[in-house]
């Protein structure tokens, strides 16, 4: 398997376990430095990424993507792409359209996700 094919396959693995409640999962595909930055420009931990999720305060309920990338720089994967990602926040349904850039990196347990960056595009007039 290419490693495009890898980290696309971990991407996938990692939103099915967001969605399906497999904390488990994600939290072993997370990277301990991870630095997840909402399209609001929130920042979160690793850890209080997880108890967003985990506490039921964020629920993701699916997710799809379009035109997703992967550039190799060194030890480290770049995806780029767009999501759209349908979300429960506080309660509250949320339907995100986002750009987004997010990085793996090779460690000695494998690959880990280590950073997640998106924003709203423009809405047209």
């Amino acid at each position: 398997m290419s490693i495009e094919k890898e980290i696309l396959a971990l991407e996938d693995k990692r939103y099915a376990a967001m969605i399906g409640g497999d904390w488990k999962t994600v939290q072993g595909l997370a990277h301990d430095q991870l630095l997840y930055t909402h399209s609001s420009a929130i920042t979160d931990t690793k850890a209080t990424w997880l108890e967003s999720m985990t506490s039921g305060k964020t629920k993701y309920k699916s997710a799809s993507f379009t035109d997703r990338k992967v550039r190799m720089i060194g030890d480290a994967a770049l995806v780029t792409g767009g999501a759209a990602i349908e979300a429960e926040v506080n309660g509250q349904p949320r339907s995100l359209r986002l750009k987004f850039l997010n990085v793996w990196t090779k460690t000695p347990e494998g690959w880990k996700f280590v950073a997640w960056q998106s924003t709203s595009p423009p809405q047209s007039v």
